[in-house]
Formats: C-alpha cells, sequence, structure tokens
C-alpha cells in the first residue's frame, strides 16, 4: 500500500494526465482532487492536518524582545519520550535543554535545505551548463554580519 504522500503525488500525475493546467497552483490541484473526488478526508487525516496548520501557525508567530528583535514565540524539537522521537512545543520562556535542542533541529534543517540545493543546482549545471555550472556559496557569516547590521522592519 503506497504512503500517504505517494497518493498525494499520484492526484499530481492524474491531474496532469486528466490534461488540467500546467504548472499549476496547489489549489488548482486540490480543487481538482476534491471534484473528482480522489481526496476524502478520515478523522485521523482531519487531525493530522490540522495539527499540520497549527504547527504551521506556531512555526510563523513572532513576538518582539526587549531589544526591539522579532523572534519567534513558539519553538519546536524532537523529544524522545518513551523511546521514540516526539515533536513537542514550547514558548520562548522554555528550559535552556529545550532550545538547545530546538536550535539544534533548526540548524539540521537549514543544512538539509543547502544539501538539496547543491544536489538540484550540480545536478542541473550538469545537464544544461556543464563548462559553467551554477556556484553557490554556502558560507552565510557575511550575511549575518550585514542582517545584523540592518534595522528591524516592521
Amino acid at each position: 500500500m503506497a504512503n500517504f504522500n505517494d497518493q498525494l503525488i499520484r492526484i499530481v500525475e492524474d491531474y496532469r494526465a486528466a490534461g488540467e493546467p500546467w504548472p499549476a497552483k496547489r489549489e488548482q490541484i486540490a480543487e481538482w482532487a476534491v471534484a473528482n473526488e480522489r481526496y476524502q478526508l478520515t478523522r485521523g487525516m482531519a487531525v493530522s492536518q490540522c495539527a499540520e496548520k497549527i504547527s504551521r501557525a506556531m512555526g510563523l508567530e513572532h513576538v518582539k524582545d526587549r531589544k526591539g528583535r522579532s523572534v519567534r514565540k513558539y519553538y519546536s524539537a524532537r523529544i524522545r519520550e518513551n523511546g521514540q522521537l516526539v515533536m513537542k512545543w514550547d514558548d520562548q520562556n522554555a528550559e535552556r535543554p529545550f532550545m538547545e535542542v530546538s536550535a539544534a533541529n533548526r540548524r539540521n534543517l537549514v543544512l538539509g535545505q543547502c544539501w538539496q540545493l547543491k544536489q538540484d543546482m550540480d545536478s542541473y549545471s550538469e545537464r544544461h551548463c556543464p563548462d559553467e555550472p551554477i556556484q553557490i556559496d554556502f558560507n552565510f557569516n557575511i550575511d549575518l554580519e550585514e542582517l545584523g547590521q540592518l534595522p528591524e522592519v516592521g
């Protein structure tokens, strides 16, 4: 049995095979999927989607700190509980060990994004411009210094 992500990709492939507009907005694909009864929510799926949206909202919620910096209000961390890794949320007053795990988790997410970008651009360059491959600098120290000197906006 295909996992849920595979089922969603199959919907995208079927949408394209049906001759629907492409490139497409995700809403177009979703509208087609619902209209063609390709996407129906079970209670478990509804809870999962609600949890995902709550998680996204908490991750986007910002407050101003004492220095006027925009910082996250809520933080997530993968914590081992009863032998399993679970995602827990805490706020800006979390204990230091929680925040250390949260920071390490977020750093790993950034690293993963950088690795995927490198893979994508290396592959593209090999196929389309092998003599002048797209070069990406992954040292962000200067960028961080420059951003630190900008005034807070909004």
